[in-house]
C-alpha cells in the first residue's frame, strides 16, 4: 500500500502517461574508477590507500513526444586495498517522470527514490537508508531566463545510529539568465530543516536543526570552446545546538561523526575554467577558498581536550580534470582523470590536515 504522503506523486505520474503514445527504451551505464587518496579519513593521521570503484546503473524508460517515464538502478560497489574495513557497496532504486508543458521545453520532474549503503566490520555503525521524494519544475520566462522552484523530502535512517535518524526537507529556488554577451547568470536559494526521529530534553541537544544557503555563478565564454566561472556561496545556520552520544565518558559530535551541514556557517567563494579541444577533449580546473565556523562545537587537541574556543577551518582546494570522449572509436566511451589537492587549516588539532587525491576513470553506457 502506498503511504498517503507519496499517493500524489503516484496520482500525477499517472495522469502523464494517459493519451500517450508511449515507446520504451533500455539504458545501461557502468564504470571503473581508480583512486589514489594520501588521507582517506581526511585527519592529521594521513591514512593513504588505494581504492577501486565500480559504478553500474540500468534504466528503462516510456517515452512519448512530451513525457518520460523511468525506472532505475544505479550501485557503487567501493575495495580499499589496505583498509578493507573501509568497503561498502550502496545502491539505489527509483522512479521519475519528466513532463513537457509547451514547445519552450518548461519540464516538471517528480521522482521517488530509495537508496541504502552497507559497509563493513567496524564501519557497520555508519550503514545508512533513505527514502527520497522529489519535484522541481524549470520554467522559462523569457527566451533567455527561467526560473527552477523545487522541494525535496528525505527520511535519513542511519540504522546503529538511531539518535543521528531524521526527517529532511529542502526548499529551493534559482533563477538563471543568459545575455548576449554570452554571460549567464545563475542565483540560488535554498532552505533545509531536519527533524530528529527521537526527541530528547536535554539542555543544549539538538532535536531539529535548520540552516539558509544562497549561491551566485557568473559564467562566461572566452572563446570559441573555452569558458570561465566565478562563484561565491554563503550558509548561514540557524540553530546553534548539536547532538552527540557519549561513549566512555568521551563525546562524538554528528558533525564529528557524519559532516553534519548543519552543524557551522560557512563562506565558499571560487573560479573555474573549461577548455574543449576539438570535439573529444575537455579540460576544466577549479579553485576553491571556504571558511567554517561551527556553532557550539569547541575545538579539541589531540588528546580530545575541549579548547577555549569554537572550532574554525579555513580551507583551500584545488581541482583539475581531463576528459577524453572515444565515441569516434567506440561509441559510449570516456576516459577521464583528475587530480585534487585539499589544504585544511584548522584550530581543531585533529582536523589541521592535506589531501592528495589522483584518480582515473572509464566509463561506458547506451
Amino acid at each position: 500500500m502506498i503511504k498517503n504522503s507519496l499517493l500524489p506523486i503516484f496520482l500525477l505520474i499517472n495522469l502523464f502517461l494517459l493519451n500517450s503514445e508511449i515507446h520504451s527504451q533500455f539504458n545501461f551505464y557502468t564504470g571503473y574508477q581508480l583512486i589514489y587518496d594520501d588521507n582517506i579519513y581526511n585527519n592529521y593521521l594521513n591514512t593513504a590507500d588505494l581504492i577501486n570503484n565500480l559504478q553500474i546503473g540500468t534504466a528503462y524508460n516510456f517515452e512519448s513526444e512530451i513525457n518520460n517515464l523511468q525506472f532505475y538502478y544505479e550501485g557503487v560497489f567501493g575495495d580499499y586495498k589496505t583498509n578493507k574495513i573501509k568497503s561498502f557497496n550502496s545502491n539505489k532504486v527509483g522512479i521519475v517522470n519528466t513532463h513537457l508543458f509547451s514547445e519552450d521545453y518548461n519540464p516538471l520532474n517528480i521522482g521517488v527514490n530509495y537508496s541504502f549503503r552497507n559497509n563493513r566490520d567496524e564501519f557497520e555503525v555508519y550503514n545508512f537508508r533513505q527514502i527520497s521524494a522529489y519535484i522541481n519544475y524549470r520554467h522559462s520566462l523569457s527566451e533567455t531566463n527561467f526560473i527552477l522552484p523545487g522541494y525535496i523530502f528525505l527520511r535519513n535512517e542511519y540504522t546503529n545510529f538511531s539518535v543521528f535518524s531524521n526527517y529532511e526537507h529542502k526548499a529551493f529556488l534559482k533563477w538563471i539568465s543568459n545575455f548576449e554577451s554570452e554571460t549567464s547568470l545563475m542565483l540560488s536559494s535554498e532552505f533545509n530543516y531536519k527533524n530528529y526521529f527521537d526527541k530528547y530534553n536535554f539542555e543544549g541537544y539538538a532535536n531539529d536543526g535548520s540552516f539558509i544557503k544562497f549561491q551566485l555563478n557568473i559564467a562566461q565564454s572566452l572563446s570559441e570552446n573555452t569558458g570561465g566561472n566565478i562563484f561565491v556561496i554563503y550558509k548561514k545556520n540557524l540553530t546553534d545546538k548539536n547532538r552527540y552520544v557519549v561513549n566512555d565518558s568521551l563525546i562524538y559530535y554528528e558533525e564529528e561523526i557524519f559532516n553534519d551541514l548543519y552543524a557551522f556557517d560557512s563562506f565558499d567563494a571560487g573560479i573555474g575554467f573549461t577548455k574543449i579541444f576539438g570535439d573529444n577533449v575537455k579540460l576544466s580546473s577549479e579553485l576553491r577558498y571556504s571558511v567554517r565556523f561551527f556553532n557550539g562545537l569547541f575545538a579539541a587537541d589531540l588528546f580530545g581536550t575541549e579548547l577555549n574556543e569554537l572550532r574554525k577551518d579555513n580551507q583551500f582546494s584545488f581541482g583539475l580534470g581531463i576528459e577524453y570522449d572515444l565515441d569516434r572509436f567506440i561509441s559510449g566511451f570516456v576516459l577521464s582523470a583528475s587530480f585534487n589537492y585539499i589544504r585544511n587549516n584548522s584550530n581543531d588539532f585533529y582536523y589541521d590536515y592535506s589531501n592528495t587525491i589522483f584518480s582515473f576513470s572509464i566509463d561506458y553506457g547506451f
